[in-house]
C-alpha cells in the first residue's frame, strides 16, 4: 500500500458481499483516495482476494474462531444478550431451557437467566458499566497486529452486533481511530444483545432502526446517518433480464405467472415442505390456477424437502456458493446471485415467506406478500411454532403497515394466493406505508450516500 490513507473494513458475515461489496459503496471507495483492507475470516481469503481483490485493495484473513474462543470475550457477550429483553431472546432462553440434556441444569440456568434480564435489562447505568469494564479487556495478539501493520485512518465495520467487528472495533476505539458502524439487518438491535462498543458513527438503513439504537443502545442521535439500503441500488438502477431469458434459465413457462416461495429453512421450521406440498394439491385439484412456483431456500440455512415429491412447476434453488458442506452459514452470495434475486422478485407474481428479510427484496418491486403462520400439518405449540417469529418486534412493526398478508391455515394460504393472483394491487396502500418505513429511499443513492459521508468523517 502507498501514503494515502487507509479505511478497514471487516468482512466476517457471509451478507457483507451482498450488502457492500457488490454495491456502490465498494465501487466507489475503491474510486476514492483511500486504501482499502478487507478483514476476513481465514479460510475465505483467497475468495475475497479474487473477486474484490485490486491495486488499492489488500485482504488480510485472520483467524476469528480462535478470537472468539476467549473465555472474557464469551462472558461479555452473553452478557450483552442478558442486558436485553425482547421477544427473540425470550423464546431462545426457552429453546435452550427445552433442548436436550439435563433438564435439572437447564431449568436453574433459565431461571438465571430470565432473573438477571428481569434485574439488569433496560437499565442505562448497566450498560454503561458493561461497556466500562469490556473496553478495559486487553485486545488478542492478532488484532493488535492488525492494527500496527495497517495503521487504518478509519474503520468501516459493516455489522456492530458481530462478533468480531466488536472486538476491532474496540481496538480502534483504544487507539482513538474513528469508527463508522452500522446495522447489518432490520433484527439486530433486538436479536443480538445490547451493543458492546457504541461507534463514532453509525449507519442505519431508516428512521425506526435510528430510533432502536438510540433509545435501546445509547447512540447519540446526531451520530446516527439514515442512509437507506445500499444492495437494493441495484435493483433500481440495473436493467433486468427479459422474462423470456429469465424463466428459460431458470426451468419455467415464461407464459405462466410464478410465485416465490421463501422457506423459513432447516434451523427455524422443519415444515416447509408441507407449505409446498398444500400449494401443489391446490394446482393439481384446481383451487388455484395453473401456476409455476420458485422455491429460493435461505444461503445459510436451507429448508429440507426430502418428503417433498416435486413437479414440473415447482423450481428448487440453492443460491450462493458453498465453502464448507458441514457449515451452510459460510456460504456466500456473489454478485450474479443478487442480479439473480432481482430478476426473480422483477418477474414474480407474489412471494410467499416465512421470517426472512426477503420481504424487504419484494417491496423494491411492489410485490404482494403472505406471511405463513402456521406449521403446515402440524399442530404446534406456540414456543416451537413458526408463529413466535411473527410476534418479534421488527416483524410486528412491519406488518402493522398492513401491506402483507398473516395467514393461519391452508384455506386462508390458497385463498390469499387466488386474491392476490387476481388483483395485484390489493393492499397497496399498506406496502406503501411499509416501503416508507422499512425502505427509507428507493432512489438509488444509498451507497453514495454513505461513501460521502465516510470520506467526510475521514479528512
Amino acid at each position: 500500500m502507498n501514503s494515502k490513507k487507509t479505511i478497514l473494513i471487516t468482512v466476517f458475515h457471509s451478507f457483507i458481499s451482498k450488502n457492500i461489496l457488490d454495491t456502490d459503496v465498494f465501487k466507489d471507495l475503491r474510486q476514492s483516495d483511500l486504501n482499502i483492507l478487507l478483514v476476513v475470516p481465514n479460510p475465505k481469503k483467497n475468495f475475497y482476494e479474487m473477486t474484490y481483490g485490486g491495486d488499492n485493495v489488500c485482504v488480510i484473513g485472520i483467524n476469528s474462531t480462535k478470537l472468539l474462543n476467549s473465555k472474557k470475550t464469551k462472558f461479555f457477550s452473553r452478557l450483552a444478550y442478558l442486558l436485553q429483553f425482547s421477544h427473540y431472546l425470550n423464546y431462545k432462553k426457552i429453546e435452550r431451557k427445552n433442548a436436550k440434556g439435563n433438564k435439572i441444569i437447564k431449568s436453574i440456568r433459565y431461571c438465571f437467566e430470565v432473573l438477571a434480564t428481569g434485574l439488569l435489562a433496560g437499565k442505562r447505568p448497566v450498560r454503561f458499566l458493561m461497556r466500562y469494564f469490556f473496553m478495559l479487556g486487553q485486545s488478542q495478539k492478532e488484532i493488535i497486529g492488525l492494527f500496527q501493520s495497517s495503521s487504518p485512518a478509519i474503520v468501516f465495520s459493516t455489522d456492530i452486533f458481530d462478533e468480531s467487528d466488536v472486538l476491532i472495533a474496540r481496538e480502534a476505539k483504544k487507539r482513538g481511530i474513528p469508527t463508522v458502524g452500522m446495522i447489518r439487518s432490520w433484527d439486530n438491535c433486538y436479536s443480538k444483545g445490547i451493543m458492546r462498543v457504541v461507534p463514532d458513527w453509525l449507519i442505519v438503513n431508516n428512521e425506526t432502526l435510528k430510533e432502536e439504537v438510540v433509545c435501546m443502545h445509547d447512540v447519540n442521535p446526531q451520530d446516527v446517518f439514515i442512509a437507506g439500503l445500499p444492495q437494493f441500488d441495484r435493483f433500481v438502477n440495473e436493467p433486468r433480464s427479459t422474462r423470456q431469458e429469465f424463466c428459460q434459465k431458470v426451468g419455467l413457462d415464461a407464459n405462466r405467472p410464478f410465485v416465490v416461495i421463501a422457506p423459513a429453512g432447516k434451523i427455524l421450521s422443519d415444515t416447509d415442505w408441507q407449505i409446498a406440498d398444500m400449494l401443489k394439491r391446490a394446482k393439481i385439484d384446481g383451487r388455484l390456477p395453473k401456476i409455476q412456483f420458485l422455491i429460493r431456500n435461505h444461503p445459510n440455512h436451507p429448508a429440507d424437502f426430502f418428503n417433498f415429491e416435486n413437479d414440473l412447476d415447482f423450481v428448487i434453488e440453492n443460491p450462493g456458493k458453498v465453502f464448507n458442506q458441514n457449515n451452510p452459514k459460510e456460504t456466500e452470495l456473489t454478485s450474479l446471485d443478487s442480479k439473480h434475486l432481482a430478476d426473480t422478485l422483477y418477474h414474480s407474481s407474489l412471494l410467499i415467506y416465512t421470517a426472512t428479510t426477503l420481504g424487504l427484496d419484494a417491496l423494491v418491486f411492489n410485490k404482494p406478500q403472505i406471511i405463513i403462520d402456521f406449521d403446515g400439518y402440524e399442530k404446534k405449540d406456540y414456543w416451537h411454532s413458526v408463529s413466535r417469529y411473527h410476534d418479534e418486534e421488527h416483524m410486528k412493526k412491519m406488518i402493522a403497515c398492513g401491506g402483507v398478508r398473516v395467514v393461519s391455515s391452508e384455506s386462508e394460504l390458497v385463498g390469499t394466493v387466488r386474491e392476490y393472483l387476481s388483483d395485484p394491487n390489493l393492499d397497496q396502500m399498506g406496502r406503501n406505508k411499509m416501503l416508507r418505513q422499512q425502505l427509507f429511499k428507493l432512489d438509488g443513492q444509498s451507497g453514495k450516500r454513505i461513501v460521502n459521508f465516510i470520506k467526510k468523517k475521514t479528512r
